[in-house]
């Protein structure tokens, strides 16, 4: 069970960098906030759309999202209980971000729910990853 925890949190903090990498593209690609929520408005027109609106929503979320996730992350490869509690918190947001955030947040659930790694958290069996 010790290698699914290194995987967990090494999956927390590749969907945290996925998420930043996501939202840095999409912001450059339609030239900011603005752009964004512009999205098949009229030609010179200045009224938001809906999806518009909902693709910002989702950058913000998707922003707020991968801090918290690479130090969930970092902390589960280290074995730190807050990690531990936090990750079961996250991964149930995470479930949202589809197909991704919902395979990591099944694996992270599935792992971080399981008796046998709580003793893992208590007694580290080995030098953490980083």
């Amino acid at each position: 069970m010790e290698n699914h925890l290194k995987v967990a949190g090494l999956l927390n903090i590749a969907l945290g960098v996925l998420g930043l990498l996501f939202t840095v593209f999409t912001l450059v690609l339609f030239g900011g906030p603005r752009g964004v929520l512009l999205i098949n408005a009229r030609q010179g027109g200045s009224t938001t759309t809906t999806e518009g609106f909902f693709t910002m929503c989702a950058i913000v979320y998707l922003f707020l999202m991968a801090g918290p996730l690479i130090g969930v992350g970092l902390g589960l490869i280290r074995y730190q209980e807050w990690a531990r509690n936090l990750g079961m918190i996250l991964s149930i947001f995470s479930l949202v971000i589809i197909p991704v955030g919902t395979i990591v947040g099944i694996h992270s659930l599935w792992v971080l729910t399981s008796f046998e790694v709580e003793p893992l958290f208590k007694n580290p069996p080995s030098k953490p990853l980083f």
